[in-house]
């Protein structure tokens, strides 16, 4: 099959990584099987980004930013403009199919979809569909969850359940420690609060890590703050020994190196921990939608997977992280955390969508050309929009 011949495949998404890093997953499966992957987001997003780093082609529309507590009218026209541009885009490139993941950035993609008749999917990871999922879902060819739970509030759509799809690349622990600058036999707490960061968690935990690391010397912090707020952390907390900030990080290469993690309750954050079989302390973002992260975290405690602590009760996440680095501990919740991997998700998230396009390919799955697994932090675009103050 040459490339002109190739089934086109178009990801809508944008915004924030747990939206992105699963579309990116699915493309890089697609991508090994004969597809043609286009991602589809916010022009002036970060996802333009990721995918250029992920080798996968970009087309940016307009994104109005929904705030559903104050609806701005100059952000309902930027979402329709953002709907027009990708209607065109449709029309021109006509693929075989369109998955939509979830995220306010989605809503052009989607709904340029259903306006051209272009079949198109659904893919939704919270426990409570998301807005553009409820609006589309009962038009979509299927909707895939990953938590059956999800299919008892879309009872008129088809759905299906698969594990999340995750970038299946794990490097090995020394490298990823060279490529980090931390000593192999060093503890490692990675602290990620998104991929836009946390100012929660950038004001908390160096605060609690000067009292954790002087009872652990061997405890080193890798902290990504979000490109917006590194200066800001850097200059509050000056250089440390054993510690690290970044703007942003190389999820595989970090979590591969880590040995535990505090982390916001994102179910994409959860799935990569999973994956690599890294125990967490969640701290859930309280203004998630129906607060679906403290959810999150309460399933993960229960599997024994790791702790959680309410945001606001620091005492709480220094106890939960001060027990994790105890190492009995932590070996059974990594264990756990294992039992939890989303293994071939994004396989299995392709074989339920191929046959839902147009055209599928015949080829066989070739080896996936991934990405260096020392790829370091790479710099952000220009003015990055965060999804809130605290995401």
């Amino acid at each position: 099959m040459t490339a002109a011949a190739a089934p086109t495949l178009w990801l809508a998404t944008g915004g924030t990584g747990g939206h992105v890093f699963p579309a990116l997953a699915l493309a890089d499966e697609a991508t090994a099987t004969g597809w043609s992957v286009t991602l589809l987001g916010g022009a002036d997003g970060p996802e333009a980004r990721w995918a250029r780093e992920a080798g996968v082609a970009f087309r940016g529309v307009a994104v109005g930013k929904l705030d559903r507590e104050r609806p701005s009218p100059a952000a309902l026209a930027r979402a329709l403009l953002g709907i027009g541009q990708a209607t065109v885009l449709l029309r021109r490139a006509r693929p075989d199919l369109l998955v939509g993941f979830g995220g306010f950035a989605s809503l052009p993609g989607v709904a340029a979809a259903r306006l051209t008749g272009t079949p198109y999917a659904l893919h939704e990871t919270n426990a409570v569909p998301g807005l553009v999922t409820r609006a589309f879902a009962r038009h979509a060819r299927l909707v895939v969850l990953t938590q059956a739970v999800t299919g008892q509030r879309l009872s008129h759509a088809r759905t299906t359940v698969v594990p999340l799809p995750v970038r299946g690349r794990r490097v090995p622990r020394d490298e990823a420690r060279a490529a980090l600058g931390v000593p192999v036999d060093a503890t490692l707490t990675l602290v990620l609060g998104g991929s836009q960061g946390s100012v929660y968690l950038n004001e908390t935990v160096p605060a609690i890590a000067e009292r954790v690391q002087a009872d652990h010397p061997d405890l080193w912090l890798l902290q990504q703050t979000g490109e917006r707020w590194l200066a800001a952390v850097r200059e509050r907390w000056g250089a440390r020994p054993g510690t690290l900030l970044a703007g942003f990080v190389d999820a595989a290469t970090a979590f591969s190196a880590a040995d535990l993690a505090i982390t916001r309750g994102g179910f994409g954050t959860l799935a990569d921990a999973a994956f690599h079989g890294v125990p967490l302390v969640v701290v859930p973002l309280p203004s998630a939608a129906e607060d679906h992260q403290r959810h999150n975290a309460e399933a993960l405690a229960a599997d024994g997977a790791g702790l959680w602590a309410p945001q606001g009760d620091p005492d709480a996440l220094e106890r939960a992280w001060r027990a994790l680095l105890e190492p009995d501990r932590r070996a059974l919740a990594a264990e756990a955390a294992r039992s939890r991997s989303p293994e071939r998700g994004g396989e299995l998230l392709l074989e339920a969508l191929a046959p839902l396009a147009r055209r599928s390919p015949l080829v066989r799955r070739s080896p996936l050309a991934h990405p260096s697994p020392l790829a370091g932090p790479s710099p952000a675009p220009p003015n990055p929009e965060p999804r809130s103050p605290d995401s």
